[in-house]
């Protein structure tokens, strides 16, 4: 499997409501172009879609009987690293096991890029200061030539492509790239030149000359150089096939897993009275349909895994090679670590020495270090009389832990990333295992646990840090308050009353 096409939208300012809006547009969209009553035979239609879930996800795989192969359409909305990011990619997979020539990269159909248009231009997608939009954006002055000149040598955040024409004495039916910066929204910026001082300026301020009017340049994100397509009548393909071949190297976006749904306990209900013929055959149907269902999903599961396991086979002769090399090398770098591990416990001894207090033995002093050097955490009076009970995790542990979430409140403080982007950035940015919240049924047997006093306030805990396992179990409790940015560290434990949480 391949990709052929990948185009991502990340925007720093948004909220729950705004991810939820584009959830629904989605949606819309595909219920539109999709409808249950005209899906064709050739169309599998897959979603994630969960109240508990920040995951939405949308697949669509058209099976192409006459070539054999599988064109697979994902459309993702997820917070990553902080950010809204939507995520669109079309994915090939050669349906037989034979040698066939690989498709080049493409554009989507048009319904999914007007899609792509109607999102850039409802949130605010930036890429190094510049507005992503469906727009063609004009250069008539020096100044302005300049300015793009500037974009390319000293924006190092850039990420998206610059497609330059020059469009001096054109008409506007002649030109090539106006189409453009529809087609290619999301993936390149389309810019047209439409005086002969701003192509000056911008090579006199480039250092070289880069633009002419007779040619079509593509500006690479740093550190790439310039291509310049040396033609005075390129094809539609010259130009966009190199900018979409680029894009679809775009490394794949990690999102989480679906969340892990407990059993509950369901209340006892009376036993139904309704035993007429017709309503079991409609629930032995409905059945069977979520049973077919479920048949599909998994003979999908078994190709793809059978596909990868031979892609496996393949990579593990490289890497037997790859040992090879390696174990005479670990063997050099054994009699190193030796030397260094015992260098280690000479400067351990003269740090025990030099300064015994900075020795941390216990969770306490795990804790009592962080209050002095995490000045964005407020620690309550639980926070000690727990850890001053908790034996077995290693305070080093503790103490990283509470540093990492230090940090990500002081990023937190400079508007970095909103507040309904905390959940994400601290699993995908800071690297902790952070769980935003406690079933409502946990609450209710336990309500006093989750209560802390902190100067005067009667605060309620529930958020926490999750890290260890056995021994080294530990769980470090929060009070989370999003308005005023401020995480107060309530009980540092092994786990919550009820064991699980």
């Amino acid at each position: 499997m391949y990709t052929t096409y990948a185009m991502m939208l990340a925007t720093r300012r948004w909220t729950d409501g705004t991810r939820a809006q584009l959830v629904d547009r989605v949606e819309q969209w595909r219920q539109s172009n999709f409808p249950p009553d005209r899906i064709p035979g050739n169309l599998r239609i897959r979603v994630r879609r969960a109240p508990d879930d920040e995951v939405y996800r949308l697949a669509l795989e058209v099976a192409d009987n006459a070539s054999t192969f599988k064109k697979t359409t994902v459309i993702t909305v997820t917070p990553h690293n902080g950010r809204l990011v939507v995520d669109v990619r079309v994915h090939n997979e050669p349906g037989r096991d034979a040698i066939i020539p690989r498709k080049r990269a493409e554009l989507p159909p048009r319904p999914v890029i007007d899609l792509i248009c109607e999102i850039a231009s409802n949130i605010e997608v930036y890429d190094a200061e510049r507005r992503v939009a469906p727009t063609v954006r004009t250069i008539a002055t020096s100044l302005e030539g300049e300015a793009l000149a500037a974009d390319v040598l000293t924006a190092p955040t850039r990420r998206l492509p610059i497609v330059v024409e020059s469009v001096i004495g054109k008409s506007p039916e002649s030109s090539l790239t106006t189409a453009l910066a529809i087609d290619l929204i999301g993936v390149a910026h389309v810019v047209q030149v439409v005086a002969q001082q701003a192509i000056d300026g911008f090579n006199g301020f480039f250092g070289s000359v880069v633009l002419d009017r007779n040619y079509v340049s593509i500006l690479w994100p740093q550190p790439e150089e310039p291509l310049t397509i040396a033609t005075s009548q390129p094809s539609r393909d010259q130009i966009v096939l190199p900018v979409l071949a680029a894009a679809a190297l775009q490394p794949t976006l990690v999102v989480q897993p679906p969340p892990r749904t407990l059993p509950q306990s369901r209340p006892t209900t009376p036993p139904s009275t309704d035993t007429s013929t017709v309503t079991q055959l409609a629930k032995l149907r409905h059945e069977i349909e979520e049973h077919r269902s479920h048949i599909e999903q998994l003979d999908d599961e078994l190709e793809r895994t059978e596909n990868e396991r031979a892609e496996t086979a393949e990579q593990l002769e490289e890497e037997q090679i790859r040992v090879e090399e390696l174990t005479t090398e670990i063997s050099l770098l054994r009699g190193r670590l030796s030397a260094v591990i015992l260098q280690a416990v000479d400067l351990e001894a003269e740090l025990e020495r030099a300064k015994p207090e900075r020795v941390m033995r216990r969770v306490l002093d795990a804790v009592n270090r962080a209050r002095t050097e995490c000045t964005n955490l407020e620690f309550a009076r639980s926070a000690f009389e727990t850890a001053d009970k908790l034996h077995g995790p290693n305070p080093r542990d503790i103490l990283h832990d509470l540093k990492a979430l230090d940090s990500a409140v002081a990023a937190w403080h400079t508007d970095s990333f909103p507040s309904a982007g905390l959940t994400s950035y601290l699993r995908d940015t800071s690297g902790l295992d952070f769980v935003a919240r406690i079933g409502e049924d946990t609450i209710n047997r336990h309500g006093s646990w989750y209560s802390i006093s902190h100067n005067g306030e009667v605060l309620h805990i529930g958020p926490h840090l999750r890290a260890g396992k056995n021994r080294t179990l530990n769980r470090i409790y929060l009070h989370v308050d999003p308005d005023k940015k401020r995480i107060v560290v309530g009980k540092v434990v092994a786990h919550g009353p009820d064991s699980t949480s």
